[in-house]
């Protein structure tokens, strides 16, 4: 894998890459000014020479910390050589103005940057020169198809925290398995959604992938357990989703399908940061295709009234499973309503990201009334119904309000009847 540590002059990449090449022996570290040192003169010929042994083993190291700006001719030459994903960027930033009041001139001093160069600009004025053109989201841009996640330091953070906090066995089990099977004609697209797909990776995410195939799930199920070996401690199929769970607790969700369409919800749900990110193989069209389903326009008014049918549905259920004394079903019934109000109340707030979902609902939905949905399995309570149908009834005046659903006999006085429970039943 590759953690590329880009950023201006002076913004803390050497301090940060021998940081991170301390905390992985493993990996060689490759510095173009290191590389200038070793091999230019300071002459042009002397620096294209420098470049040119840079790129070659960058290109040709598997598992390399790689510092430089990330933008130039050194940049364009590196990219036209690494035609698949390698790993993740790390942006170093700091302040302009004390990046230039921090100069150390003798250090500058010691690497033979071309005379051409100096000539032209001063470390100050090169500084100020990258301003622009190595920030996050330009560095992000430029290198869309040679990453697969980002990050930020700033300078004089706090290295430990920040290197406990990089999720690092994610990404280096993402490239064990896009190193085997890139080139794996079994596998026509592989692609990151998720947390992954959002550019949120964390210690704590699940790592989701698919995979477009025509293989079946027990087949790269048998693939996948022999590439990752005694790393994989368990191993299930759920229909067409492979769940491998790692010795570091790490979830590994493999989808198989047969097109990327199979995958379009979730894809879509996902909150895509960058789709580039995303593509670890496939095809300029299959992107551009990825790119159409993120900007699709979701129904929330076909949503809001398929959900508010599900919920009436389970709701009128409930008097007749109270008359049976079937407080399973009906504490199951009330779970199920409390998963479809909870999208409700998503839709009715805007907050349509992961609508399936919905994150961290107990704490986006203040005043949602989760005791109404509270059942115990073996008993139930008059007063947990009444407490449901009140929230239910402002639930569906608010969301005929606002025209979501048009069904003018949900909880009219035509139906009154329906959702009358007494003792007696």
């Amino acid at each position: 894998m590759h953690i590329y540590l880009f950023g201006n002059l002076n913004s803390g990449k050497s301090t940060l890459s021998k940081k991170v090449s301390q905390s992985l022996p493993s990996y060689s570290y490759l510095s173009l000014d290191e590389f200038r040192i070793l091999y230019s003169d300071g002459s042009d010929k002397g620096e294209q020479q420098a470049c040119e042994r840079f790129v070659a083993a960058v290109s040709q190291t598997s598992d390399a910390i790689i510092e430089f700006s990330g933008y130039g001719r050194v940049a364009e030459l590196l990219k036209l050589q690494l035609k698949t994903k390698r790993g993740i960027l790390i942006h170093c930033f700091r302040d302009i103005e004390k990046s230039i009041s921090a100069i150390n001139t003798d250090k500058y001093a010691k690497i033979p940057y071309p005379e051409s160069y100096k000539k032209v600009q001063s470390i100050e004025e090169t500084i100020r020169f990258l301003a622009d053109k190595v920030t996050l989201k330009t560095l992000e841009y430029d290198w869309q198809c040679q990453i697969w996640q980002s990050y930020s330091f700033e300078y004089r953070q706090d290295f430990s925290k920040f290197w406990q906090s990089l999720p690092l066995s994610h990404h280096q089990y993402l490239d064990t398995l896009r190193n085997a099977f890139v080139d794996d004609i079994d596998a026509q697209t592989i692609l990151s959604f998720g947390s992954l797909g959002a550019n949120r990776l964390t210690t704590l995410s699940d790592l989701d992938l698919f995979i477009q195939s025509d293989l079946s799930a027990d087949k790269w199920c048998e693939k996948l357990l022999a590439l990752l070996g005694n790393e994989c401690v368990h191993a299930d199929i759920l229909g067409s989703k492979i769940t491998l769970r790692m010795q570091d607790r790490l979830l590994v969700e493999v989808v198989i399908g047969r097109a990327i369409s199979d995958i379009s919800l979730y894809y879509r749900e996902s909150q895509i940061y960058n789709v580039n990110f995303t593509v670890l193989k496939g095809t300029a069209e299959q992107t551009k295709d990825l790119k159409a389903i993120t900007q699709q326009k979701v129904d929330h008014k076909g949503k809001a009234s398929e959900l508010a049918s599900q919920v009436y549905f389970l709701f009128c259920s409930l008097p007749t499973l109270k008359a049976k004394n079937d407080s399973y079903k009906y504490s199951f019934h009330c779970s199920i309503m409390q998963h479809y109000c909870v999208q409700l109340e998503h839709i009715l707030m805007g907050k349509n990201q992961h609508n399936y979902l919905p994150k961290y609902a107990a704490i986006t939905l203040d005043n949602f009334p989760w005791t109404a949905f509270s059942t115990s399995p073996t008993e139930i309570q008059l007063t947990q119904y009444e407490a449901l149908y009140q929230y239910l009834t402002v639930l569906f005046t608010q969301l005929k309000q606002q025209k979501l659903i048009d069904n003018k006999h949900y909880f009219s006085e035509e139906t009154l009847f329906l959702h009358q429970i007494t003792t007696e039943l």
